[in-house]
């Protein structure tokens, strides 16, 4: 088959269906890379950006997307200042990922921040410890290790990743940077909205799963591989023989069921990968950004219900089939029955999704 740019030999066929040969395929995802950033107008030029590696493939083609865009000659030259981030220690430290992560920065001769996340829990003590009769409640983050085997994988999971764009957050201000780049692939975000949706973060995905995370009024999140593919990071790799670390880990949890469903699909289904991603586009929260954000996630929150709502009605289910309630509640205003323990703090300081996961933390680790 020929390649569908150029008309010779095709060497690599994407989809099942376009056929490529090598550097007509190099360029496709250069200017995939460059497109992304260049039609959204909320990335600026000339920022200071934080540029997030995890040492993974997807981590290792944006280092060599961004080297390559900065270092061009013409006007379509990437005009960022990078900074590169690697943060270890959301569940375990692997030092030869961090080793590799520092080979491949001096090879493009940038200097890499490695940083622990154990070394900044005493930067989130705000977290997750929470006494009812206070004002402005304040939660505390026990240590990491004692999430481990104490609440659900999957609230695991997903707590895991807040602390850990937490932490990008807090070095981007504190190194006065005006963006973040994250190597978030069309693939993963496709995994990542469905799994927002099962976690109760359907309102979110406008910012989860898009180009642009702009919760922050400092610091833009922005994903400039949202267009690029699994299927394409293998072949990219392959053809610039760039390393990387296979992080692929056996995980039981909700988000792993889900990558697997997407990773099956994209190899037997490749064009519903992209439909899927695409649905963020086209899905915004209707509430008001001005409102209170989430203590932990810093989504806006829902202050004013007009109607029964999902969340009602599961709190309302759980209540009854504890039984721990009177007759009497089944004739009061539903609101009150949300407001329980069953989700607690919510719409007042935690979303839907991180009160569930309070929840877990409150009943299995004791907090108060």
């Amino acid at each position: 088959m020929l390649c569908k740019k150029c008309n010779r030999e095709g060497t690599l066929v994407i989809r099942k269906v376009f056929f490529f040969c090598d550097a007509c395929f190099i360029a496709n995802i250069i200017h995939k890379f460059r497109a992304c950033i260049g039609k959204n107008t909320k990335f600026t030029n000339d920022n200071k950006s934080l540029i997030c590696l995890s040492g993974d493939i997807s981590s290792t083609v944006l280092l060599d997307l961004v080297m390559n865009g900065i270092n061009l000659n013409t006007h379509k030259k990437l005009r960022i200042s990078p900074v590169f981030l690697h943060v270890t220690g959301i569940l375990s430290t692997d030092d030869s990922v961090c080793n590799l992560i520092m080979d491949q920065c001096k090879k493009y001769n940038v200097d890499l921040i490695s940083m622990n996340i154990s070394s900044m829990i005493t930067e989130y003590k705000d977290y997750y410890e929470a006494d009812s009769s206070v004002k402005n409640n304040n939660f505390r983050l026990p240590t990491i290790n004692n999430l481990v085997n104490k609440i659900s994988p999957s609230a695991e999971k997903d707590f895991s990743s807040r602390i850990k764009q937490k932490v990008f957050y807090k070095v981007a201000k504190d190194l006065e940077c005006n963006s973040i780049f994250t190597s978030e692939t069309n693939t993963k975000l496709s995994a990542k909205l469905l799994s927002n949706i099962v976690m109760g973060r359907g309102s979110q995905i406008e910012n989860d799963i898009g180009f642009a995370d702009c919760r922050d009024k400092d610091v833009k999140l922005f994903r400039p591989m949202r267009d690029i593919t699994d299927e394409e990071l293998n072949h990219y790799v392959r053809i610039r023989h760039l390393s990387s670390v296979d992080k692929s880990v056996s995980e039981i949890n909700l988000q792993s069921l889900i990558a697997n469903f997407i990773s099956d699909l994209e190899i037997n289904s490749p064009a519903t990968i992209s439909t899927i991603c695409k649905t963020a586009d086209k899905i915004s929260s209707a509430d008001d950004n001005s409102g209170k954000p989430c203590q932990i996630c810093q989504n806006n929150l829902k202050t004013k219900v007009d109607k029964l709502t999902a969340t009602d009605a599961t709190a309302f289910s759980k209540v009854v089939s504890s039984g721990e309630y009177q007759a009497s509640l089944l004739t009061e205003d539903i609101e009150s029955v949300t407001k329980m323990e069953v989700f607690p703090h919510i719409f007042e300081e935690l979303c839907y999704s991180c009160s569930k996961n309070y929840y877990e933390f409150k009943t299995n680790i004791g907090l108060h």
